[in-house]
């Protein structure tokens, strides 16, 4: 916290007030001493008084994403494991919507429920420019292709070659990892991706 000193100038004229009493009247005579010039000075710890800029602001909600983020892909860690059960919202058992929405409430952040919804939320981007914390949205064997129908979270990208890893809830392992692109299903059924942390449209 950037703590400050602030300095303010006035002027105080001070009049004091001398009474009289004459025939049970009570007369008054003000009386005006020199004026007199102080200061006043508020201080919090006046060894550090730096303004606040706003790149300070800036870079403290940089530094507030990175937070959130690591917050979210290392409490997603801990749910490795857990079953997939189809309509489940954790925390024993999760299905995939259930599982982002899940970790991501743990955050303090309120996704909807479903991943058709979820994917109406935040920013896109695009696929080569993924980073942790974004959701990746997919097609499902419940729904046709372009459908979306499944979703998962990206926990690290790899930018040597591109590829990501994302955790989700798979219906045959349960929360599990998975890299992407996989040259396979998931490749085939990816329909896109959004930015929920950190989101500049936000």
């Amino acid at each position: 916290m950037i703590k400050f000193a602030a300095i303010a100038l006035f002027t105080a004229t001070i009049f004091s007030v001398s009474a009289t009493k004459t025939n049970n009247i009570i007369q008054t005579t003000p009386t005006f001493p020199e004026p007199t010039t102080e200061f006043l000075t508020v201080a919090v710890d006046s060894a550090d008084t730096m303004p606040i800029h706003i790149e300070d602001l800036q870079e403290a909600d940089i530094d507030s994403t990175d937070e959130t983020i690591a917050n979210l892909t290392e409490f997603a860690s801990t749910l490795l494991g857990r079953k997939y059960v189809w309509g489940a919202v954790g925390p024993k058992t999760f299905d995939c919507s259930g599982f982002t929405s899940y970790v991501f409430r743990n955050q303090g952040i309120e996704l909807p429920r479903t991943s058709r919804m979820q994917y109406t939320q935040g920013q896109r981007v695009d696929r080569n420019d993924l980073r942790p914390g974004d959701l990746m949205f997919f097609s499902s064997p419940r729904t046709s292709k372009g459908v979306v129908g499944h979703v998962g979270m990206v926990v690290s990208v790899d930018d040597s070659n591109g590829s990501v890893t994302f955790i989700h809830a798979s219906t045959k392992k349960g929360i599990t990892y998975q890299k992407f692109p996989d040259g396979g299903y998931y490749s085939r059924c990816f329909i896109g991706a959004k930015r929920i942390v950190g989101n500049s449209e936000a």
